[in-house]
């Protein structure tokens, strides 16, 4: 078929707005020395992300990796520690506890919505766990309350990985918002892009006041050895107009993500569209539905089979964390698996009807 037009939410119009940006009159950048706050579109944008999600605290990051990193360090995650991680996500959820030294726990997913599964989280907490990363995959929300009232339990930090689950929702609950910490990432093919960037937020003002020594050099000389993970103000700009128009934008991504599942199921197709849990939002990052056998490796573009190999087959990652490793669901799912990515492309309904047709025909 032919290519589908490239969904990109910064128009030109808009890019135009931020390239006019008042260079002479505003400083690129408000760190200067130990300061822990951005310039004032960096803090402007954490009082209005703060105030949109409902938290005490935002803290803007160059990315959803550096806000993952400062999230870890916050925690006090380091040498023989353990964190306990989906198999099933982007790489950098594991990549950055494991930078600090800890060892990585891999836990199994669960079938429904591909989150952690709380059963085999609990059976994985040990006295060296610090801190459960948790990845709310596709845009729907895992187990979340269920595993942050686990982690309190055993007085271990719940992290959420929220880099596809803007806006996501769980018991009306947003997303992002029931973990100790939680990532928000702005990269380009998330809901809300500016090309880079993240941002991490949190209910405490101790945690706070780690992420920012954490992303700015650890100035503030609280005991943090930081890194330079900061915003620039120009990203800052761009996202306090996305978020303007967050609204529209996933309402056009659901619209998308819907019709799919509308025309699997007319069509026929021997698939599982996804299933949307009780009392939960889903931001519609990305539709994966199950085959009910296997499908071909190479599928028709632009759909994909699976998403990412477990993590635990990749070579960085120790002997020792792949010791008597089982998550039989993780390889299940990623073998059956069918994606297609509703954040990457602005299909039609004629053109749903048609991608659908040509994966319907080598299944």
């Amino acid at each position: 078929m032919k290519k589908l037009k490239k969904f990109l939410t910064i128009d030109g119009a808009e890019w135009g707005a931020v390239t006019n940006f008042a260079f002479s009159d505003e400083p690129l950048s408000g760190y200067i020395g130990s300061n822990p706050h951005g310039g004032v579109n960096v803090r402007r944008l954490e009082a209005i992300w703060a105030d949109t999600f409902d938290v005490s605290y935002a803290v803007a990051v160059n990315s959803a990796t550096s806000g993952l990193l400062a999230a870890c360090m916050a925690a006090g995650v380091t040498h023989g520690d353990e964190v306990i991680v989906s198999p099933y996500t982007m790489s950098a959820t594991a990549a950055c506890p494991k930078i600090l030294g800890a060892k990585i726990v891999w836990a199994d997913i669960e079938r429904e919505n591909f989150g952690l599964d709380p059963v085999d989280v609990s059976n994985k907490i040990t006295r060296k766990t610090r801190a459960v990363i948790v990845t709310n995959l596709f845009g729907h929300p895992a187990h979340l309350h269920e595993l942050r009232d686990i982690c309190n339990s055993h007085g271990i930090w719940l992290i959420e990985d929220n880099a596809q689950a803007i806006f996501a929702r769980e018991r009306n609950i947003l997303c992002g918002t029931i973990g100790h910490m939680g990532v928000f990432s702005l990269n380009i093919h998330k809901q809300l892009q500016t090309g880079e960037g993240g941002i991490v937020v949190c209910h405490d003002g101790i945690l706070d006041k780690k992420l920012r020594e954490a992303m700015n050099h650890g100035e503030m000389r609280g005991g943090i050895i930081g890194l330079n993970l900061r915003m620039t103000e120009i990203t800052a700009v761009m996202a306090i107009e996305q978020l303007k128009k967050a609204e529209d934008i996933l309402k056009s991504r659901s619209q998308i993500w819907h019709s799919i599942s509308e025309e699997v199921e007319r069509q026929g197709l021997p698939i599982a569209p996804p299933i949307i849990r009780n009392e939960c939002y889903h931001s519609c990052y990305a539709w994966a539905g199950i085959a009910s056998a296997p499908p071909p490796e190479k599928l028709p573009w632009p759909w994909r089979k699976g998403y990412v190999k477990p993590l635990y087959m990749l070579p960085a990652f120790s002997s020792a964390e792949k010791a008597g490793l089982s998550c039989p669901v993780t390889e299940q799912v990623n073998e059956a698996l069918v994606l297609f990515e509703v954040c990457a492309y602005d299909p039609t309904n004629d053109e749903i009807k048609q991608m659908v047709r040509e994966l319907g025909e080598c299944l």
